[in-house]
């Protein structure tokens, strides 16, 4: 689910760099950059449940 909102908010990002502001569109890529670190970090340091 976090990923489909983190891909929603990625084409908000451009479709603000396209048609709005450019400091609007900085703003919101900075949002969306700081968004998809934290659900890396996230899900980064999940431990791995392997069988062997």
């Amino acid at each position: 689910m976090e990923f489909t909102a983190l891909f929603l908010a990625v084409v908000i990002v451009m479709l603000a760099a396209w048609r709005g502001s450019r400091p609007l569109a900085l703003g919101l890529f900075a949002a969306a950059l700081i968004a998809s670190v934290a659900t890396y970090l996230h899900h980064a340091t999940d431990a791995l449940k392997l069988s062997f």
